[in-house]
């Protein structure tokens, strides 16, 4: 970082990118005020542990996994000491999207100065989120006759997305309504969140990286396709199936699972571990989304095609419970790993 003394950026602390011939960053302005890149830096090397912490934590909430939500503060009077320890952290993974790029990379160059943090800082980058024709104008957006809009704070287009997400929970709400009318208000709303939280989740997770993601507000709902809902629903199959079931699930014959619906279904379960190494190798969460979507539909298409509880043979049964039990467990692991809540009844 030097101080220019000539040309556009007179006066001005800059800064270049090693990786990149591009034009010199400016970090602080001529006039002392910083950039965004100015406080990006610092806030990478505290979250590499480079500088001490300077905030204070408190439980902002609880979260549906009971697990707790923390929020920063410099009142000291605040501070909670049982948080968890927040920087200094083995590996640094930073997402913001394909636009900011080149600020990433100058942000990783000054960081692999220092030899002890090398390797340890990740930008993962997404191309931008654009919103459908459709959802704009439930948002009240104008987009005249194009199909979809790009969201950018610069200019000025934006939706806040608590406000997206309590528009996904009104629609969820009147959707769970009309199929469960014995629904009390509390079932009503709990199970009508968790499908808004999963159906914007899904929704952003399931894309590559390098693809830019259209989201659209009526088909993220949908209970049929690739959606978040469409895979809580065959969550929700399994477990109604071994609630009805009063047999004890024991010393199952896995033989007799010889239907192809079965072989599928037996096959995807086994794939989980291989799922996730392969998503935390790469960085890559789309992988972990779409073994979730095919765990789904291999149960969907079992749970259609093999009688379960109508099956009279008593050993078959209690195997085909058991297999279920195993797709039960199994898909509760994945879909936490996804941030996104089973359900029981939707």
């Amino acid at each position: 970082m030097h101080l220019a003394s000539d040309g556009k950026n007179e006066g001005c602390w800059v800064i270049g990118s090693e990786n990149e011939a591009a034009d010199e960053k400016i970090i602080v302005r001529s006039d002392l005020t910083t950039t965004y890149i100015a406080k990006d830096i610092p806030y990478a090397a505290w979250k590499l542990g480079l500088v001490e912490d300077p905030f204070y934590y408190y439980k902002f909430s609880s979260q549906w996994d009971n697990t707790s939500l923390w929020a920063t503060t410099l009142d000291s009077a605040q501070n909670n000491n049982d948080h968890p320890k927040f920087n200094a952290v083995e590996r640094a993974i930073t997402i913001i999207d394909s636009r900011q790029s080149r600020l990433q990379t100058i942000v990783s160059d000054i960081l692999s100065q220092f030899q002890v943090i090398e390797n340890r800082y990740h930008h993962l980058s997404y191309e931008p989120v654009t919103l459908s024709s459709k959802t704009a104008d439930l948002l009240g957006l104008d987009i005249g006759d194009r199909h979809s809009i790009q969201m950018s704070g610069r200019k000025g287009v934006y939706i806040n997305a608590d406000y997206v997400i309590e528009m996904v929970r009104s629609k969820a709400y009147e959707e769970v309504r009309s199929r469960n009318p014995t629904f009390s208000e509390e079932q009503l709303h709990k199970v009508a969140g968790a499908i808004s939280v999963s159906a914007i989740r899904y929704n952003l997770i399931k894309h590559d990286l390098d693809k830019i993601i259209n989201f659209d507000i009526g088909e993220s709902l949908s209970l049929e396709g690739d959606t978040g809902p469409y895979i809580q629903y065959a969550y929700a199959r399994s477990r109604r199936l071994l609630e009805k079931s009063t047999e004890k699930i024991s010393q199952p014959s896995f033989g007799l699972l010889n239907k192809e619906p079965e072989a599928i279904l037996i096959k995807a379960i086994s794939k989980i571990d291989l799922v996730v190494e392969d998503a935390a190798r790469t960085l890559k969460p789309k992988a972990v989304a779409r073994y979730v979507h095919m765990m789904a539909t291999a149960f969907n298409l079992f749970y259609e095609s093999i009688p379960v509880l109508k099956e009279p043979d008593r050993e078959k049964r209690i195997t085909r419970l058991a297999l279920v039990k195993a797709f039960h467990r199994t898909f509760k692991n994945a879909l936490y790993l996804l941030g996104i809540e089973p359900l029981n009844e939707m």
